[in-house]
């Protein structure tokens, strides 16, 4: 009977132990937040994403017009609070990828979809830089008034979907569609832009990219 008994106790224990095991889930980070191959099927990842840290060393060791902007406004980033960021962009081509490199001159014949996540220390923080309306990596606001001086469409906040700071515009220039995505939520800031793409495809992408912030 004791042994009965105590079998059952580790039953019960182990059970309990099940009960309260930590969960498997990994928190999110930037490369896990940023544009995934199933948010953008039909098109291959570009060699200019990254982290940042990489995608900086790789303009620097090309000599890009834009390392030392970018540099900057990396180094006032951290300065803001920011701890990681990454860049990713998908092409339709490698012909498009090519256009959108810092060595790329003109626009990409196909379509192009870029994302941008950034991480901050706490989510106190990275609400103070959303709005202080900051440039990264050729991202930000200027997007937005972009769209808007294209007459294009533009919404703000909880309509969104994606929080109480954000925002989306998209709008036809010059013949070509473009969907502009920037948000908050929690310790992430995140930027996304999509070139020639379906308003439908590139809200997806967006939202598939706030799903992953846990």
């Amino acid at each position: 009977m004791s042994r009965v008994l105590a079998c059952a106790a580790l039953t019960l224990t182990l059970a309990a132990c099940e009960g309260i095991a930590p969960s498997n889930h990994r928190a999110a980070t930037p490369q896990s937040v940023v544009l995934q191959p199933g948010d953008v099927p039909g098109m291959m990842r570009c060699s200019t994403s990254g982290s940042v840290n990489t995608v900086l060393a790789q303009e620097k060791s090309e000599r890009s017009l834009s390392y030392d902007m970018h540099a900057t406004e990396w180094e006032q980033w951290r300065q803001q609070g920011a701890t990681d960021a990454y860049f990713a962009v998908y092409g339709a081509t490698a012909a498009d990828c090519a256009a959108a490199s810092a060595s790329g001159t003109g626009a990409p014949q196909g379509a192009l979809m870029v994302g941008l996540v950034v991480e901050f220390s706490d989510a106190r923080l990275a609400a103070v830089n959303y709005r202080r309306d900051s440039t990264l990596m050729g991202l930000g606001p200027q997007d937005i008034r972009f769209i808007e001086l294209a007459n294009g469409t533009t919404t703000f906040g909880t309509a969104t979907g994606l929080g109480p700071q954000s925002v989306i515009g998209s709008g036809l220039v010059a013949g070509t569609n473009y969907f502009i995505a920037m948000w908050q939520n929690k310790r992430f800031e995140s930027d996304f832009i999509g070139y020639a793409v379906a308003n439908s495809d590139a809200d997806r992408a967006v939202h598939n990219m706030n799903r992953r912030i846990l």
